[in-house]
């Protein structure tokens, strides 16, 4: 015997398998209204094969054609909480499951199903509060030549280092004695160097172009496709640092003249002063780090690290740490410290409850570190001569969870046996973790412990990407990608429309920093971009919300200064298939909650879980 999944010719047959009604069909037609039935099951049935094609506008319109057909249909709650679900809206789609388990109180699926999504949806609702995620942070001492991809007699040759950056895969290195700047650009292979009298930082803008500030204080820029830096002005500041606040707005320490100011961009006009606590000795930050509204500066004078709100100024933190030499926010919220006697340490901070967890020591031994910078969910830190680089990321601790999204099941026969083989997509925010990892499947289907397996698939070379822009920024041109939107609801509903005009062919969004989002909204898109595998990358025309910032780090998107910015290849194990082997003498249910196929996949100690009802006519 085997299986296939319906071909949809058959409607009736397949709702006799999926339906199982409370009332006897005798009692039914004395007491229940008239009810087309066939044309209701029809219509769940292109429903369902919508679904199963994450094609979830045209599920619904199906599934609510059914229900005004057959107000009976019960299955239509579970059908559509799986729908509401993949569409981010989990608090409509957990009232759907209730209300399908009010007349199903013994199905065994629904209530883990409920269950996990209330769990996905406190996740996400705590995360972009602002609440800390719980995590251990490992540690190792990378090769110089394959991470910063030198040729085989290449080396950085650093004779002084300045700060160190990144965006995406690209990193970017100043060597403030040697007068040069050393840099891959995202999405390039290539090492490469330009000539700049004592650079102190180089600023990426999220395209192949960047910022570089000196130690004199002149500004140059080097725009995309070009071999020479540009000087674009002077700083009234001998720089120690710099960070880029928006695309219009960069914030800049001197330990020289002992404060942090504000320059707008490109005309460097000064824009203000960022006030930090008094302190007994002088103020001395010789180093910033921005994370979406807040700026921390290290005092090393003071042995102290201030956190300031740039839109609150009564908003602040302030950490004890021994001559801090260097800062860095990692992607999930977590600033890290670089300590001149070679340690670094992390400061995990409760944004949502205005309180910080006493900073702990990430790096015990790190001889000579200088500079740290952040790429992905990593962080990294290169000594003085550039001739070693730790790197650090997260692992997670309790409650961890990514999002698994299962589609397109097929039924494959090979060496005489028969498998369900499922397309599959993996979001969540441990993104280091997660690749070094091996799934392990497990599946449940008509009361059996199947088993299964987890087959990554390549990534896309171009993945679709659409952008969101304010209507006064929006112009006629390239309107399939770019797309107007005033508010968050337009964000939302817009990319609902856009994932189902290209048949969930999309793989980034780009939200404008500028576009006002309620916390639900944020939410919900949060939510798709994790069910959808899409990731959201904020484009900083304003200074972007902690919300919005901490939705873009789940999904592994980020901020970029820049439209045109360019997209790092998504994470190995993001996209794939799992296989899951039939056994020789199974047969089909009628059942929901038997006929409901779960599959468990565990990525080290971060669980996913996901639900696709499969409905097989046995031939």
């Amino acid at each position: 015997m085997r299986f296939l999944l319906p071909c949809w010719k058959k409607p009736t047959r397949l709702i006799l398998s999926f339906c199982i009604l409370s009332f006897c069909a005798a009692a039914a037609a004395s007491v229940l209204p008239p009810a087309d039935r066939e044309e209701s099951e029809r219509f769940f049935a292109m429903a369902y094969n919508s679904f199963l094609e994450r094609d979830y506008a045209s599920a619904l319109t199906s599934l609510d054609s059914a229900l005004k057909l057959n107000t009976y249909l019960v299955d239509y709650y579970l059908m559509r909480g799986l729908v509401l679900h993949r569409l981010g809206r989990s608090a409509e789609a957990v009232k759907s499951i209730r209300y399908y388990l009010e007349v199903r109180p013994r199905d065994s699926a629904a209530p883990r199903i409920l269950e996990r999504y209330r769990d996905e949806d406190l996740f996400i609702r705590n995360f972009l509060s602002g609440a800390p995620l719980q995590s251990r942070i490992s540690s190792s001492l990378k090769d110089i030549k394959s991470s910063f991809s030198l040729g085989l007699f290449q080396t950085l040759g650093i004779k002084g280092l300045g700060k160190a950056s990144a965006y995406a895969d690209g990193v970017f290195i100043s060597d403030t004695l040697g007068d040069k700047v050393g840099f891959r650009l995202p999405g390039e292979t290539i090492f490469q160097f330009v000539e700049v009298e004592a650079p102190v930082v180089a600023l990426p803008t999220g395209d192949k172009g960047f910022y570089i500030l000196s130690e004199k204080g002149d500004v140059f820029h080097l725009p995309e496709g070009e071999r020479i830096p540009t000087r674009i002005g002077g700083l009234s500041e001998i720089p120690s640092d710099a960070a880029l606040i928006t695309r219009a707005l960069m914030a800049v320490s001197s330990a020289v003249s002992r404060k942090v100011s504000l320059f707008s961009l490109p005309d460097l006009l000064f824009a203000g002063e960022i006030k930090f606590p008094e302190a007994e000795n002088l103020f001395e930050p010789v180093a910033l780090a921005v994370y979406g509204g807040w700026i921390a500066a290290a005092d090393r004078n003071n042995d102290r690290v201030y956190v300031q709100s740039l839109q609150d100024e009564n908003l602040n933190f302030s950490l004890d740490a021994d001559a801090p030499r260097d800062l860095a926010w990692s992607s999930l919220g977590d600033l890290f410290i670089l300590h001149e006697p070679g340690s670094v340490s992390r400061a995990r901070i409760s944004f949502s409850g205005g309180v910080f967890l006493e900073p702990e020591t990430v790096l015990a031994e790190a001889p000579n570190g200088w500079s740290l910078y952040a790429a992905h969910d990593r962080i990294y830190c290169l000594d003085i001569a550039g001739s070693r680089l730790w790197e650090m990321f997260p692992a997670p601790l309790d409650d961890a969870l990514a999002m698994l999204s299962l589609f397109s099941p097929s039924i494959t026969r090979e060496a005489g046996r028969e498998s369900f083989l499922l397309q599959a997509t993996l979001s969540g925010p441990f993104m280091t973790y997660m690749s070094l990892n091996s799934p392990v499947v497990a599946s449940i289907w008509n009361e059996r412990l199947l088993g299964g397996a987890y087959l990554p698939s390549l990534p896309e070379d171009r993945p679709a990407t659409v952008s969101f822009k304010p209507p006064e920024e929006h112009s006629a041109k390239n309107r399939e990608s770019v797309i107007s939107a005033a508010s968050g609801g337009e964000v939302v509903a817009s990319l609902v429309n856009a994932w189902h005009m290209r048949k969930g062919a999309l793989a980034n969004v780009v939200i404008a920093a500028s576009t006002p989002f309620s916390f639900e909204e944020l939410v919900q898109l949060t939510s798709f971009c994790l069910q959808n595998k899409v990731r959201m990358f904020v484009h900083a025309d304003a200074i972007p919300s902690l919300e919005l910032l901490r939705g873009a780090a789940l999904t592994s998107g980020d901020r970029v200064f820049t439209p045109n910015a360019v997209w790092s290849s998504l994470p190995s194990y993001s996209r794939g298939k799992i296989r899951i082997v039939l056994p020789a003498d199974e047969t089909s249910s009628g059942f929901p909650s038997r006929s409901t196929l779960s599959v468990y996949l565990d990525i080290g100690v971060v669980p996913t879980r996901d639900w696709v009802p499969l409905w097989p006519d046995l031939l």
